[in-house]
């Protein structure tokens, strides 16, 4: 493995591709083995599942921070607006323990599912909350501004 791809060091670096390379590593060597002492595909399926956690919850903070931002854009309410912007703040701090650059990767291949995905969780809100508001189905935020790294939409 190259220097930047130290076991130690990528486990402490980027956790998400350390399980990866890590499920790949155990299944090459359950392979060459041939042992059946150890359960080889399971073990590597398992490693690369808590990996898959770390995923899942940035898609599910990012969705999230989304369905605030549209509901902060739509909304001519003033006041849930501090309690949005609050759930924002909040998942980013979260978000900071967990993206790493191969996370991030992911993310930005995702972003448009995430952004269909929370709109929908918005007007279902505004469907009750504010039935008459309008809602411009084409706001779309990059993975840097939904992060707030820049131009914040929160300002």
């Amino acid at each position: 493995m190259a220097d930047d791809h130290r076991p130690g060091d990528l486990y402490e670096r980027d956790f998400y591709l350390w399980t990866q390379l890590q499920a790949e590593a155990i299944r090459a060597e359950g392979a060459r083995s041939g042992s059946n002492a150890v359960d080889w595909a399971h073990v590597a399926e398992e490693i690369e599942d808590m990996g898959g956690r770390d995923l899942r919850e940035c898609y599910s903070r990012i969705t999230t921070i989304l369905e605030h931002l549209y509901k902060l854009a739509w909304s001519h309410r003033p006041e849930p607006r501090a309690g949005w912007r609050t759930a924002i703040r909040t998942q980013r701090r979260e978000l900071d323990f967990v993206v790493t650059g191969s996370l991030r990767a992911k993310l930005h291949g995702k972003l448009e599912e995430l952004h269909l995905k929370a709109m929908g969780f918005a007007r279902e809100a505004f469907d009750e909350e504010e039935p008459d508001a309008p809602r411009d189905a084409s706001l779309r935020w990059t993975l840097e501004q939904v992060l707030g790294e820049e131009n914040d939409p929160l300002g």
